[in-house]
Formats: structure tokens, sequence, C-alpha cells
């Protein structure tokens, strides 16, 4: 099976994994900040309802003679839909915006100083920050086509339909707002720390978002 698989594969995966430890990361601080039986009672039914996390586990060894695009679309909506719901519940029962929004700082500043490290560059240019944005932010299937860039000498417009990350959130009690402002905040940790002259920000409107990403003057 892993001759089948292909960098395509490998990407997506990585986006998968990346959402996932968020949510373990986001599981983990909320036990110890409050009550570790209590929250894991929370989580629980979304554990059973879309599958225990894949933990650090190969994709070759995961896919065990399944076909690898079902398969990485069923982990792609799982993923998304296993989180909203988590964060759905414990914002519910003990409403810490404030620790949501910590976790998502602190995996976006690291992952960007691993890309700095792994990739032996001090910042990046715009075009190649966005590149490593795309890698590590999770979307849906390439094929989808639910999301495309116009890119300009100093700014990117990322454009996404609202169905890409909203449909997941929408399934749960949390207000729409919330995931964008996570998210904005996930894009914007993320990309100052792969050049800070590179500003993100996020418009919203009915059928879409847009993230932009531009150089400051």
């Amino acid at each position: 099976m892993s001759a089948f698989l292909g960098p395509i594969h490998m990407w997506l995966y990585n986006q998968i994994q990346i959402v996932e430890k968020r949510e373990a990361e986001i599981v983990k601080k909320f036990s110890e900040k409050y009550s570790e039986t209590e929250v894991e009672n929370i989580i629980f039914p979304y554990r059973y309802q879309y599958g225990q996390l894949k933990e650090d586990k190969p994709l070759a060894e995961l896919i065990t003679g399944n076909d690898i695009h079902p398969w990485l679309e069923s982990a792609i909506n799982s993923a998304q839909s296993r989180e909203a719901a988590v964060i759905a519940s414990l914002m519910d029962k003990y409403d810490d915006q404030e620790l949501l929004f910590d976790i998502y700082s602190t995996q976006a500043e690291q992952l960007a100083e691993k890309a700095k490290k792994r990739d032996d560059m001090e910042e990046f240019n715009l075009e190649d920050a966005f590149d490593i944005i795309n890698e590590h932010f999770v979307e849906r299937m390439p094929c989808d086509r639910l999301s495309g860039a116009i890119k300009e000498e100093t700014k990117i417009i990322w454009k996404h339909k609202s169905q890409l990350h909203q449909e997941f959130w929408k399934q749960t009690d949390v207000e729409l707002e919330l995931m964008h402002q996570l998210y904005a905040k996930w894009l914007s940790v993320f990309t100052k720390n792969l050049n800070n002259s590179i500003t993100h920000k996020r418009e919203i409107a009915d059928e879409y978002y847009n993230d932009i990403f531009f150089i400051e003057d």
C-alpha cells in the first residue's frame, strides 16, 4: 500500500494530524485546569462517534487496503467534526475561551518555528510563506475546489467557499463566530512567526470568507 502513497497524500495526512494534535492538547489543558474525569466524560461520545485520534501512526498502516482518497476525505471530515464538537461541549461547560485561544496560538507558533528550522530559513517571503500556510492549514480534498488564491506582489487573497469549514461547526451549538476567531488567530500567529512583516486578516461574507495576507508598509 505504501507504494501507492504520494506526496499529496502525506501532505493531507499532516493537516489531519495537526487538527488532531490540537484537539488532544485542548483535552489535556482543560483536564489540567478543571477535572480530567469530567473532561473525559464530556469528550467520550465524540471519540465514539467520530473515532479515536490517530496519534503518530504511519499513514500506510492506517489505510490497510482501503482506497486512499475516500479514507483521507473521511479522516478530514471526522477530525474537523470531532474538534468542533469537543470545543462546543467544553465551551458549554467551562466557557474558557482564553484557554482555547492560547492553545491555538501556541500550536501555530510552534509549527511555524518548526517549519523555519526544517527549511533552514530565518523568515519566508510572502509567496513562500503562503505555501507553508497551505501545507499546514487543513482544508478539504483538493478536488473539492472550495478554495482558491489570488496572488499579487504584496498581497495574497485566499478565497474559501463557506462550506469549507463551517458545515462541521454547524453540526454543533457553538457560534460560527468562534470558529472564525479561532482560525483567524491560528493563521495570524502562524503567519507572524513565518515573517513578522506579513499581516493576516479574515473577511467574512454569507457565501464565502477570505484570508488575506499582505506586507505591511
